[in-house]
């Protein structure tokens, strides 16, 4: 009885459930039922409420409850295990994947199946809304499965399963027709023709859904399409654009709009992933496809808008090709040559005297200023734009000018000279802004960072800022405002000797109080006010040492000066540089009393006549102790000219002067103010372009010794370009003067050349 009561329950259950599970799954077949005669009620709440069979309604969330509970009963009754039977689960799982797929098949594909252009597009956003209904309610009537037998079996999730019925039902049969369609209301849109967008979301969101958590469906199905669409469409657009009335003026408007209408097109109804490609494409076809036929366009590429200072065009151009990869280098190249240019004709207008070295200077700062406000406004400071321009100015900046006119003509004059001279002018303005001084300097000291000489500028700025400090006609705050911005760029070293004669400057003030105190002290009456400035050797310009014997007024105070001074400081010896002094000498006129402003030779010339009515220019030479030409050189200042102070005794008229010339005091003389001043030249020893190339001899040698003491051994290509490497930030080295140098070195024993490779060198301890 055992066996055939065995073998009829193997028979009853072998592959089919019991009656208890399809009494079960009946109530799941109504349910499911229910569920789709709600969703195909084209979501009508109003009319699924008044049956009790909204979402949300008490009648609606009982039958889910049911449903549920179901579920749940049938795949905890285990169906079959004592007997080995089928379990309930599996087969609960397969009936449920088979209602999915009936339901497609049956009902679904009806709505899509020969559907063309809009309405396939319709049909199937409304069957994939349906569709993605059922998933969700049906995912909870059966959520049991997926808690348990699922996640314990490693089979496909219930979302997953009924996706997949979808896609193997309805997508694959229509995913072509359904591409086409939406690719042709994509068409319709960049037409200018307005499509539902909603739709198209939808729809093309199903491409993604059939990827099941990947987008690789997608970007087969639809995206790969979608991309080959838009090349093709934005090429023959570029095409049309560029070849319409206006070609190129109105095309980068058009690309910049394209580019907008894309980008939106993407946000509204593309998957995120596909943003960036879309916008890769259409800047592939419309920019980098063209970009030099762009940028190059006689009438309005890049020269053409930067020639006609079309700022707001060359912004859209910079927006439009910072996009692509390297789209500006060319911009920036063309931008380099075209500053250069412009600087290239500020040089032509100088060298043919139509501007002076003020105005070359000034000319120079406002192109600078110009790209400056351009880079900011227009560029986004993009550094390849502010390395263009620095390119460009080290190549005319650094040309050596030769004007065919005005003070300098003939003679050759480089940036450092000039830029020099419009800091002295600039320095001795009294009447100058602070706001506005502090403008200029910051363009100054950009402007100077380009110059490559920047040695030669710091001894033409030292020899006429020991000038400014001396007569006192600089501000001393607005000298060390500069010296701080020059020594941000360069460093201490370059600024220290600057620095050094604004210290000597505020010492010497010191110095003089100290000295009057001293004379109090001493008891001691000055008969003149006398004041004597205290220069550090080292910081100062080589000035001309003389010997002077001055007159015994001035001699006999300058002896009480040495007396303090030595007193004070024995370790110091002073040398007088009379060639830098100045006076005020009183005289008296037949047509009234006045006060000249003179240097100290010309006042100690003038003193002789104290004591004489007449001497000739030898006895001058001989009573001060004085060369002759020294001499000439000061009489001519008073003889001749505005200031004829003296005039020869006899009526010779010419105005060289010989070592017999006599003179005496010209009591005629007059002048239309009381107080004034003679001027004089202040000389100095060597020209700043002479010590400037001496001081560089020096720099290279030492700096040819520093690297060969660090490296012991190098190649002479090797030693010349770490050479240039070091010292390019102050000036250019001349490769035959390195040369040289190393030779040099070699003789004096620093040095050895190997002796079987002679273009190496060796250091010697």
């Amino acid at each position: 009885m055992n066996k055939a009561g065995q073998g009829k329950y193997k028979q009853q259950t072998q592959g089919k459930p019991s009656p208890e599970f399809e009494a079960g799954w009946n109530q799941l077949e109504v349910a499911f039922q229910r569920l789709i005669d709600y969703v195909e009620n084209n979501f009508d709440v109003s009319k699924a409420a008044k049956d009790g069979a909204a979402p949300g309604s008490n009648e609606w969330n009982t039958w889910q409850m049911q449903a549920y509970t179901c579920v749940y009963n049938l795949c905890t009754k285990n169906e079959g295990s004592k007997h080995g039977g089928v379990a309930s689960q599996q087969i609960l799982y397969q009936r449920a994947q088979a209602m999915i797929e009936k339901y497609l098949s049956e009902r679904v594909n009806k709505q899509v199946q020969d559907k063309k252009g809009e309405e396939l597009l319709r049909n199937v956003y409304t069957a994939w809304d349906h569709h993605l209904l059922v998933v969700r309610w049906g995912k909870f009537m059966f959520r049991y499965l997926d808690e348990y037998y699922t996640k314990n079996q490693n089979i496909c999730n219930l979302r997953i399963m009924m996706l997949k019925c979808f896609c193997t039902a309805v997508y694959e049969k229509i995913k072509t027709d359904l591409r086409q369609v939406l690719l042709a209301e994509v068409q319709k849109e960049r037409d200018g023709i307005e499509i539902n967008r909603t739709y198209m979301k939808l729809v093309i969101q199903l491409f993604v859904d059939m990827g099941m958590d990947t987008n690789e469906i997608y970007e087969n199905d639809f995206e790969k399409y979608f991309l080959q669409d838009t090349a093709k469409f934005y090429k023959r657009a570029a095409s049309l654009w560029l070849n319409e009335d206006g070609g190129n003026f109105t095309y980068l408007r058009r690309v910049e709009k394209a580019l907008n209408e894309e980008h939106n097109r993407a946000i509204s109804y593309l998957h995120g992933s596909s943003l960036q490609n879309v916008i890769n494409c259409v800047e592939t076809e419309l920019l980098m496809n063209y970009q030099m036929q762009v940028l190059e366009d006689p009438d309005a590429g890049t020269e053409a808008l930067l020639m006609n200072n079309k700022t707001e065009d060359l912004g859209r151009m910079f927006t439009l090709f910072k996009r692509i990869q390297k789209g500006l280098e060319p911009m920036s190249a063309i931008l380099r040559d075209f500053i250069k240019k412009e600087g290239k004709e500020i040089n032509k207008k100088f060298c043919d005297g139509d501007i002076d070295g003020n105005a070359y200077i000034d000319a120079s700062l406002d192109l600078y200023d110009k790209y400056t406000e351009m880079f900011q406004t227009y560029f986004e400071n993009f550094p390849i734009f502010h390395k263009a321009r620095k390119e460009a100015y080290e190549v005319f900046i650094n040309e050596t000018l030769q004007p065919a006119k005005g003070e300098t003509t003939g003679s050759k004059v480089t940036t450092s000279e000039l830029l020099s001279t419009y800091c002295d002018n600039l320095m001795k303005n009294e009447k100058v802004d602070p706001d506005e001084l502090e403008s200029k300097l910051h363009k100054i000291v950009c402007l100077f960072t380009n110059i490559s000489d920047k040695d030669l500028f710091q001894e033409f700025y030292r020899k006429q800022m020991s000038k400014r400090l001396l007569v006192s006609k600089t501000d001393n705050d607005n000298e060390r405002q500069l010296i701080a911005k020059l020594k941000m760029k360069m460093g201490a070293p370059y600024t220290s000797k600057l620095e050094g004669m604004i210290v000597d400057k505020g010492l010497s003030a010191e110095t003089q109080k100290n000295f009057l105190d001293y004379c109090r002290a001493q008891d001691i009456e000055l008969k003149l006010e006398f004041s004597a400035q205290v220069l550090t050797t080292g910081f100062w310009p080589a000035f001309k040492i003389d010997t002077l014997n001055p007159p015994e007024i001035l001699s006999t105070h300058m002896d009480l000066f040495r007396q303090f001074y030595d007193h004070k400081t024995q370790s110091r010896v002073l040398k007088w540089v009379h060639s830098l002094g100045t006076a005020t000498i009183s005289s008296k006129f037949k047509k009234g009393q006045k006060e000249m402003i003179v240097s100290t030779y010309q006042a100690c010339v003038l003193l002789l006549f104290n004591t004489k009515s007449a001497m000739t220019a030898g006895e001058m030479g001989k009573e001060l102790a004085l060369p002759l030409d020294e001499v000439k050189r000061t009489v001519h200042s008073l003889a001749f000219g505005k200031f004829a102070i003296l005039k020869r005794t006899n009526d010779i008229k010419k105005k060289q002067i010989t070592e017999d010339d006599e003179f005496e005091v010209n009591d005629d003389f007059n002048h239309p103010t009381r107080k004034f001043k003679i001027p004089n030249v202040i000389k100095t020893v060597g020209d700043p372009v002479e010590k400037t190339d001496e001081n560089r001899r020096h720099v290279i040698e030492a700096c040819i010794v520093r690297v060969m003491k660090s490296r012991k051994q190098l190649s002479h290509l090797d030693l010349q370009t770490e050479c240039i490497r070091q010292l390019s930030n102050y000036f250019k080295p001349d490769m035959k003067v390195i040369k040289k140098r190393i030779e040099d070195l070699i003789q004096r024993g620093y040095l050895e050349r190997d002796e079987v490779d002679r273009n190496i060198y060796r250091y010697l301890a």
